[in-house]
C-alpha cells in the first residue's frame, strides 16, 4: 500500500509539471462525446440517411422516433465506445505512455513523438488490448450463467464477482503497452512480461488498478436500471448519464494508465 501511495504522489508531480500528459486522455474523451452526439442526431437529416436504414433493420423503425431512439442510444455508444477504443483509446493509451517515459526521464513530453511512437506498435498494442478486451467480456458472459438463481442476489455477484476478476485481469495485462512501448517487446514477450511485472509487484498494482476503478461501479448498477430512471424522470437522462460516464473513464484511464506506467518504471530502474 506504501508503494501504491508513493507512485500515486509521484503521478501527481509528474502532471503538475506535464500536464500535456492529459492531453491524450482528453481526446478519447472528446472522440466519445463526438459519438454520442452522432448516435442521438442519427435519426434526423443528414445522419438518418447513413444510420438509419442499419437501426430500422436490426432494431426497428420505432427506434427512429421520439422517445424510442433515447432508449436505444445506451447500447449504440457501447457498440461506438468498443470501436473507438480498439482504433483510438488504444493508440491514445500508447502515446501516454511514451509521453510518461520521457517526464520520467527529465524530458519535456510531446503528443507527437508519443502518437508516433504508438503508431508504429499500434497492431501489438491492438492484439494486447483485444485479449485482454475477450477475457473481460468471457468473463461477463459466463458468470450469469453461474449465478442464475434469484435474479436480484445473482445481479449484485455478477457484478461483484465481474469486478473483482476482471480487475484481476487488468493487473495482469496492464504493463503490456509499457513494454511494447518503453520496451520494444512483441506482443507475447510483452503480455508475459506484464504478468511477471504484476506477480512481483502484485499489491500496489491491484491497488492502483482496483481503487480507481471502484469509482465506476455506482455507474454500472446505475447503467441496470437506466431504463426505468428515463421513464420515471425524462428520457434525455440518458444524455446525462452517458456525459457522466464518459467523463469518469477519462478519470479512471489517466489515473490506472499513469500510475502503473510511473511504478513499472520506478521498478525498472531498480533491475
Amino acid at each position: 500500500m506504501q508503494s501504491a501511495i508513493k507512485t500515486w504522489k509521484e503521478t501527481i508531480r509528474v502532471f503538475g509539471q506535464n500536464r500535456g500528459i492529459l492531453l491524450p486522455f482528453i481526446l478519447v474523451g472528446l472522440v466519445d462525446v463526438f459519438l454520442l452526439l452522432i448516435i442521438y442526431l442519427a435519426p434526423q437529416p443528414p445522419l438518418s440517411a447513413l444510420l438509419g436504414p442499419p437501426i430500422k433493420v436490426f432494431w426497428g423503425e420505432r427506434f427512429l422516433h421520439y422517445p424510442l431512439n433515447l432508449f436505444l442510444i445506451p447500447r449504440l455508444f457501447d457498440i461506438a465506445h468498443i470501436i473507438s477504443t480498439a482504433l483510438i483509446g488504444v493508440l491514445m493509451t500508447g502515446a501516454a505512455v511514451k509521453m510518461l517515459e520521457e517526464a520520467h526521464g527529465g524530458l519535456r513530453p510531446g503528443l507527437g513523438r508519443g502518437i508516433a511512437k504508438s503508431l508504429r506498435v499500434y497492431l501489438k498494442l491492438l492484439v494486447i488490448w483485444l485479449v485482454m478486451f475477450g477475457l473481460v467480456s468471457a468473463v461477463f458472459k459466463i458468470l450469469p450463467v453461474i449465478f442464475h438463481f434469484k435474479q436480484r442476489a445473482a445481479s449484485f455477484m455478477v457484478l461483484g464477482a465481474g469486478f473483482l476478476i476482471s480487475t484481476l485481469i487488468q493487473a495482469l495485462f496492464i504493463y503490456a503497452i509499457p513494454a511494447v512501448i518503453i520496451e520494444e517487446r512483441k506482443i507475447f514477450p510483452a503480455i508475459k512480461r506484464s504478468v511477471s511485472f504484476c506477480l512481483g509487484a502484485l499489491l500496489p498494482t491491484l491497488v492502483l488498478v482496483a481503487l480507481p476503478t471502484i469509482i465506476y461501479i455506482p455507474m454500472l448498477i446505475l447503467k441496470s436500471k437506466l431504463s426505468f430512471l428515463m421513464s420515471k424522470i425524462f428520457p434525455e437522462a440518458v444524455l446525462i448519464f452517458i456525459v457522466s460516464g464518459i467523463v469518469i473513464s477519462v478519470i479512471i484511464d489517466c489515473l490506472v494508465t499513469s500510475s502503473t506506467t510511473i511504478l513499472f518504471l520506478n521498478k525498472k530502474e531498480g533491475e
